[in-house]
């Protein structure tokens, strides 16, 4: 008589200790930080994050490959070979991406992925994944995080995010901040600081993500909760405190002191015959 197969926990994807694991979370070793696997994947891993945290079907993938990856491997390896799972996830995210990253034309890979793109992603996960998901299309809308209508801009964020979805930053600054320590200047000081003034430019996406989602309290007026790629940390940012444009920026938002763009859901106005933020149609979870 043969011995029925025990069935594995799927995976899961949950914020511990500042940091976002992945993983069957039963025993050490099986989980791991979801980290950008190279310096062109923050936006994939941002989808790949929401991806985890939304949608049971993406778990279930995740799930299923790893088996696969396990099947003619060492035990005791799981979170090796997870690591192994999720960045080929990440590199199949952006092929996708990419592939038609400028209209009917690919994108180098070596640039990343544009914030259109990653929009596109970002409506075809929630109209999957959050009831009404049909009636919401994620868009880019290029801001100024240093002008007056910043406060109002960052409590549209936190409006979405209350209403459980979540929120991309485009992050970036001058082609070189500024990091010198002050002291008498030198000719590559002067350089340096010269370059710190040239005009920001996208560098970095991050993940604002709902507390409710990740199982946190609201972290504030002002404030909300961020998975940033390259370390794998989910931690509060109040984006109303002032930063420097030309040094670097907090580590919440990858070291870069600038918002530039907000990837945010929208859905059709039948008035305006457009698309509009909106707050009151999310559904809360």
């Amino acid at each position: 008589m043969t011995t029925p197969r025990q069935t594995e926990p799927a995976i899961v994807a949950r914020a511990v200790n500042s940091r976002l694991r992945v993983g069957r979370l039963t025993q050490a070793g099986q989980a791991i930080t979801l980290t950008q696997t190279d310096a062109t994947t923050c936006g994939p891993t941002c989808l790949l994050a929401t991806r985890l945290l939304l949608a049971p079907g993406e778990r279930v993938a995740v799930t299923d490959d790893l088996t696969h990856e396990m099947t003619d491997s060492q035990s005791g390896r799981e979170g090796k070979q997870l690591v192994s799972v999720l960045s080929r996830q990440q590199v199949r995210i952006q092929r996708a991406m990419n592939a038609r990253g400028l209209g009917v034309l690919p994108w180098p890979k070596a640039l990343g992925s544009t914030p259109w793109s990653v929009a596109r992603q970002m409506t075809e996960i929630v109209r999957t994944c959050t009831p009404g998901g049909g009636r919401r299309r994620y868009t880019v809308r290029w801001v100024s995080d240093h002008g007056p209508a910043w406060g109002s801009e960052v409590a549209s964020i936190r409006e979405v995010l209350a209403g459980g979805l979540p929120v991309i930053l485009v992050t970036g600054g001058p082609l070189v901040l500024d990091d010198v320590a002050e002291g008498e200047p030198t000719v590559g000081s002067r350089l340096r600081a010269s370059l710190a003034r040239t005009p920001a430019v996208p560098r970095h996406y991050v993940l604002a993500l709902p507390w409710q989602t990740i199982g946190q309290e609201d972290p504030g007026e002002g404030s909300v909760h961020i998975y940033e790629p390259s370390s794998g940390s989910v931690r509060p940012l109040d984006l109303t405190t002032p930063r420097d444009p030309h040094r670097p920026g907090p580590r919440e938002l990858g070291g870069w002191p600038r918002v530039l763009a907000i990837i945010e859901p929208g859905f059709v106005d039948s008035y305006k015959h457009g698309w509009r933020l909106c707050v009151d149609e999310i559904s809360y979870r």
